[in-house]
């Protein structure tokens, strides 16, 4: 569970970093956009107000009488307070009679000294606007600074309402923060939820315990994942089931024809001295043996189909068939089932013409063994025509049949239909899947159709990109 609080942690973490790091830069922008907006309106006019009074007093400079009736007329209007300076930076009119007479020099006085205009903020008990201006004169010689204005305005009313707001989107803020922190962790925790439940689950399928399934029902990927999971864990206990009564059945069929020889041997020892007894017991201890051998040479073919894949060239698929039906005739003659094909303009097929042949003699020998023996005219009809995207063989015929319940897992690995069925034919009940490997490494496709007592339909699709027309 460590693994998983990791990670729940770690969607955690990045959940809570998405939502307070945007809160953090949406809560400084605002500030600084409030902050700008009330503060340039009182800077805009503390400027434009300190020029009106640099204009007044650009022509009484020198008369400081007239100077203090001129600017008197503006200090109603001006919520603050007002010092005129000369060239030499001492005050000559202070609206608050306490500085005249004195030298002032700081930041803003020096710019405007220099024919700047300034402004700055200061604290001491409240906050203050200091906003100069030059006094200019401008004669053919130039543009002479003649003084300053100096305008100092409390802005401490703007300063507390940046505070409010800074203060109430805070709260905001972390209220925001706090349900963001609870859901991110609501997320995180419903988000490894599926997982760790895919761990428990996998480490039950490691345990032995195959086919459980998960209940997720999201649709996102983890639900893919899952309904992925699911499928693996379904077909890994299919295959192990198959597998289990794979070796059952084979363990069965090397059982069965061991005990009969060793009983037929026992009988030839122990009690039976007539020479034609003896011929009767070896030729049964001859078709155990070939039930034996049989038996062995399906199951090495399956190993060697898987070690050693297959090899292609371009074959007659006319030619390949004709060599499997011919190879079996005999045993057609034998079990008087009548074989007859008709394929329409065989092409050429890039296939390992051994392992198509063996694939025939498969299909061919299975409609043999479960011939309809009530039945007085037994046949097997292959035929083939080109379609579409396919030229497609059939092979017909009039046996026993299939169960419905059987049909769809004939050609899987390790199944094995009716057991004594196959037994009684001498199958082990591996054919098929030998027949659906070959077909599959050949990228073909193969069907199955059957009614019991009716007959098998077993149809072959060869894909276009696998044959060359004959010409």
């Amino acid at each position: 569970m460590d693994m998983f609080s990791s990670i729940r942690q770690k969607l955690a973490g990045i959940y809570i970093m998405l939502i307070i790091l945007p809160l953090l830069v949406i809560n400084y922008l605002s500030v600084e956009n409030m902050r700008q907006s009330v503060l340039r309106e009182i800077e805009v006019n503390a400027l434009k107000t300190a020029n009106i009074l640099s204009n007044v007093s650009r022509g009484h400079i020198n008369n400081h009488l007239e100077l203090k009736k001129s600017i008197q007329q503006y200090m109603p209007t001006v919520e603050g307070r007002i010092l005129v300076l000369n060239q030499q930076g001492r005050v000559i009119l202070d609206s608050f009679h306490l500085l005249e007479g004195t030298v002032i020099e700081n930041q803003e006085i020096r710019y405007a000294f220099e024919k700047q205009e300034r402004f700055g903020y200061y604290q001491t008990d409240k906050y203050i606007l200091q906003a100069a201006v030059p006094i200019l004169q401008t004669t053919e010689a130039g543009r002479t600074v003649l003084g300053a204005v100096l305008i100092s305005v409390s802005v401490d009313e703007a300063f507390a309402a940046i505070s409010d707001f800074r203060q109430q989107l805070m709260m905001i803020s972390i209220a925001a923060a706090i349900l963001g922190v609870v859901v991110a962790i609501f997320a995180s925790q419903r988000m490894t939820e599926p997982i760790v439940a895919l761990s428990e689950k996998a480490k039950r399928i490691g345990a032995g315990h195959l086919g459980e399934e998960v209940e997720i029902k999201s649709k996102d990927e983890i639900g893919r994942l899952a309904e992925n999971f699911n499928h693996m864990s379904r077909e890994l206990y299919r295959i192990d089931k198959g597998r289990t009564e794979f070796i059952g059945n084979v363990s069965h069929e090397l059982k069965t024809p061991l005990a009969s020889i060793k009983a037929l041997i026992d009988s030839l020892l122990y009690g039976e001295d007539d020479i034609e007894v003896y011929r009767e017991y070896l030729r049964d201890m001859d078709g155990e043996i070939d039930r034996l051998s049989d038996l062995v040479h399906s199951l090495l073919s399956l190993t060697k189909i898987e070690e050693q894949g297959i090899k292609t060239d371009v074959h007659s698929i006319k030619s390949i068939l004709e060599d499997a039906v011919k190879i079996l005739n005999p045993l057609a003659e034998k079990y008087e089932v009548e074989i007859s094909v008709d394929l329409q303009s065989p092409p050429n097929i890039i296939c390992d013409s051994n392992r198509i042949k063996e694939v025939f003699i498969n299909l061919i020998d299975n409609a043999l063994k479960y011939r309809d023996t009530e039945k007085e005219k037994r046949t097997l009809v292959v035929t083939g025509k080109r379609e579409k995207n396919h030229y497609v063989i059939k092979l017909r015929d009039n046996g026993i049949g299939i169960k419905e319940k059987e049909i769809k897992s004939i050609f899987e690995k390790f199944y094995r239909a009716d057991a004594s069925r196959s037994r009684d034919t001498g199958g082990a009940g591996i054919g098929l899947s030998i027949v659906s490997r070959i077909l599959q490494l050949h990228q073909w496709d193969i069907a199955a159709e059957s009614k019991e007592n009716q007959g098998t339909v077993i149809t072959i699709y060869i894909p276009n990109n696998s044959f060359r027309l004959s010409s």
